[in-house]
């Protein structure tokens, strides 16, 4: 399973089953007074796991990206310019209409009578994602904080993961003691990244022994250290999706599906409208239908509304962005 490693297809079909999950959690359980049977609620409440999944997935992906480019320090600004294109436009586009969203609802006469248009200084902290950085700023959107600790993974990543790469072992030292210190040394709520600096870690070792950047040893040690610190951090529960995402990761590699590639290719787009376009339509539905079988019809219509808008707005958005993204190559320029 070590050595060269192309794409890991089953990656894909992760990422969309982990966006699927917190659509449901936040379907069924974040939707005001509307599935109150508690068997349902408990279920499904473990959907708003799939952020871990996500988590652990960029744990793999930049790093192996980064290796594949033979990273260094000199291509920190070629590096940053290419998440902030691939992430950025589909982002910006769901703020703006997370915006006429917040407006428009004053204007239904089911929603609760509070003004919930952002300022204009929250809505500058959107752009870059620094809503947690500053005292009573509102993200306009909640499931916008994990893009921000995504982002402070990128820079941070891109600033240490060098020292991953060296074949001395003191330096990759150090950059595991960057990853491992962080909670304890600045001890931060969930929204910043040292509190999930060891679950990313998790991601980020293991794609590190299974390019055969460490040996089986130095990788065992350093997950079992890593371990430690999750569940302190995170609990056994966090810890054993992780891991869990790990194995299907390692055995099911080549795992391809058409619908699993679907899903996983509209994912971002899936994570980003649901909470505007789907909630919207789900809040709005649930004041309508109370009995079970409309319950179940309004949630089961509110996905495929959010498949259907992601689609869209993936084939229109996100995809061009993602292009130009392809074109910003990790390569140093050679001198002449």
């Amino acid at each position: 399973m070590k050595a060269k490693i192309g794409h890991i297809n089953s990656i894909n079909s992760l990422r969309g089953l982990a966006a699927l999950s917190v659509v449901f959690y936040h379907f069924i359980c974040t939707t005001t007074d509307y599935i109150t049977n508690q068997t349902v609620l408990d279920i499904f409440h473990f959907g708003n796991k799939g952020v871990q999944v996500f988590f652990i997935i960029s744990g793999i992906v930049i790093p192996l990206s980064m290796i594949k480019a033979k990273y260094s320090l000199p291509l920190f600004g070629k590096f940053i310019l290419k998440r902030f294109t691939r992430i950025e436009p589909p982002y910006i586009g769901v703020v703006l209409i997370g915006i006429l969203y917040l407006y428009a609802r004053n204007f239904v006469p089911s929603s609760a009578q509070v003004d919930l248009t952002p300022s204009i200084r929250d809505v500058a902290l959107h752009f870059g994602y620094l809503v947690p950085f500053v005292e009573d700023a509102k993200w306009i959107k909640p499931v916008f904080w994990t893009l921000s600790v995504e982002f402070q993974y990128y820079l941070f990543l891109a600033i240490i993961f060098p020292l991953a790469l060296q074949p001395k072992l003191y330096k990759r030292t150090i950059f595991y003691a960057c990853i491992l210190l962080f909670p304890i040394l600045i001890p931060t709520g969930v929204e910043f990244l040292p509190y999930w600096s060891p679950f990313f870690g998790l991601g980020i070792f293991y794609i590190l022994y299974r390019t055969s950047k460490i040996n089986n040893l130095e990788y065992v040690f350093i997950t079992f250290l890593t371990s430690i610190l999750v569940v302190k951090n995170q609990g056994y529960l966090d810890l054993g999706i992780g891991i869990f995402t790990l194995i299907i990761i390692h055995n099911f590699s080549n795992f391809k599906s058409k619908i699993g590639s679907f899903l996983g290719d509209i994912s971002y787009s899936v994570y980003l409208l649901h909470s505007v376009v789907g909630s919207a339509y789900v809040n709005f539905m649930s004041h309508r239908f109370n009995e079970p079988l409309g319950q179940f019809f309004v949630i089961l219509s509110g996905i495929l509304i959010t498949i259907l808008s992601a689609y869209i707005y993936w084939k229109l958005i996100e995809k061009p962005s993602q292009r130009l993204a392809q074109k910003i190559k990790l390569k140093r320029q050679k001198n002449n």
